[in-house]
């Protein structure tokens, strides 16, 4: 009996959240009972909670191998993986459990697998499993997903058909229209804007602009802005509508909406990162840096680390070294929220380190940033690793970063330093087989070679 009390306080702790007790709680139970079952499960819903995904894969195999095999094991695997962004993985694990079964508490994993596949953008395997969820509950999240699925393979009137049903849900609105609009379909998001008066006429038409002036569609969407800036106070829409009148060489229309900008730094109608954004292209196109105006973005940048890193992106590109180091040492900034957020951020940070000569820092940063992102970062160790004169290190990372001729020309000074004829001349044969449409720097690449390889090189 007291085994099953501790089981009840434990699923108690873990239904209020109160997941610290509930840790120390199933450590106690652990100690008293051993491994069991329940232990897994428990558990593994602690370690969900914290996100500890990696953690959870590990006790879900340990499970496993102590022949605990059932469902709710493949569950949280899957669950743990898809948390982890490895969907192919999560759906392996998803279809473990017994599908078959006419079971309710199936649902999650059923409608998981169809998200897993929504994320790889095999939209028509994701339909088929929303459709599946549908059939026993028609949940505002699986509706809205199927109808956005059905939008990406062209099927707009099946979509509309779910998203009908969706109109009493007032915050599913606005991500409605953007979902319509984001896939060129205009007058079906119009409809569900007068259908509900949820959403402004000036709300629609900055949707409209804010979409097609990140496609480039600058033309069409100089009406959408105008017709946005009528009711809405955004200085990211000013700095759009200045870019267009800028390509369209209307520079004195464009320096007035530049200096607009910069004589509010009261955040309005912008999101954090869009209002930085918009300020500091203004400072540059005006050829401003003034440190004063920089800090009067700065209450702006601590809730937002891509805003953050904007203003420090200002300050590399403007040399404002002292202004620089302020930010990095005294004022807070949060830590990224997304894959964006924290590639961007990396990227400065790693170019401020080289900037500075501080390239045994820029390796350290390099080796303990998580491998799925270091791709986006070799260039950086290449570049550190060539100024510490570790040559073996730089022409260890040809086969990832190759065919890239910005890089290439490195790795041929480090064949160079070592006499290493043979990288080198698998280095000229790759060059040579890249596509010059395909691959930025290879021109250079050949200019380089011609500029600084003696011609008595041995090529082998």
């Amino acid at each position: 009996m007291m085994q099953e009390k501790m089981q009840d306080l434990i699923i108690e702790q873990i239904e209020n959240d109160d997941l610290e007790n509930a840790e120390h709680s199933i450590q106690e139970y652990c100690f008293e009972y051993g491994k069991d079952e329940f232990y897994y499960m428990a558990s593994s819903d602690v370690l969900l909670a914290n996100e500890e995904y990696d953690y959870v894969i590990e006790l879900m195999n340990d499970a496993l191998e102590d022949g605990i095999e059932n469902d709710i094991v493949y569950e949280r695997l899957g669950d743990a993986y898809f948390g982890l962004q490895d969907f192919e993985s999560a759906i392996q694990n998803f279809k473990q459990c017994h599908l078959e079964q006419d079971d309710p508490n199936l649902m999650h994993t059923i409608y998981m697998i169809g998200l897993s596949y929504f994320h790889l953008q095999d939209y028509d395997h994701a339909i088929s499993y929303f459709e599946d969820v549908l059939l026993e509950n028609e949940t505002p999240e699986v509706l809205y997903n199927c109808a956005v699925s059905y939008l990406c393979i062209g099927k707009v009137s099946r979509a509309m058909d779910y998203f009908e049903k969706l109109l009493d849900n007032d915050y599913l609105i606005e991500p409605i229209c953007q979902e319509l609009i984001f896939t060129n379909c205009f007058d079906e998001a119009d409809q569900i804007a007068q259908k509900t008066n949820m959403i402004s006429s000036a709300s629609l038409s900055r949707i409209k602009a804010d979409y097609l002036f990140t496609n480039n569609r600058l033309d069409e969407a100089l009406p959408y802005i105008l017709e946005a800036l009528k009711e809405i106070n955004s200085d990211a829409l000013k700095y759009n509508l200045a870019s267009i009148y800028e390509k369209n060489n209307d520079f004195d229309n464009a320096n007035i909406l530049f200096h607009e900008i910069i004589q509010n730094y009261e955040l309005k109608d912008d999101e954090p990162f869009d209002f930085v954004l918009a300020h500091t292209e203004a400072l540059k196109h005006l050829n401003i840096s003034n440190i004063q105006y920089l800090r009067c973005l700065e209450p702006y940048v601590q809730d937002n680390c891509g805003a953050f890193t904007l203003l420090l992106k200002f300050a590399l590109d403007h040399d404002l070294d002292d202004y620089q180091d302020y930010l990095l040492n005294d004022v807070n900034h949060t830590e990224p929220e997304s894959d964006s957020e924290y590639i961007f951020y990396m990227m400065i940070l790693l170019d401020i380190h080289l900037k500075h000569k501080r390239y045994e820092m820029v390796v350290d940063i390099f080796d303990h940033i998580p491998n799925e992102y270091q791709t986006y970062f070799l260039t950086h160790k290449l570049k550190a690793l060539y100024q510490l004169e570790d040559y073996e290190g730089v022409i260890g990372m040809y086969d990832d970063v190759m065919p890239d001729g910005y890089n290439a020309i490195i790795i041929l000074k480090a064949c160079l330093k070592l006499e290493r004829y043979s990288v080198s001349n698998r280095l000229f044969n790759d060059m040579l087989q890249v596509d010059p449409e395909k691959v930025e720097g290879k021109k250079i690449f050949w200019e380089y070679v011609v500029d600084h390889v003696d011609s008595s090189f041995n090529l082998e």
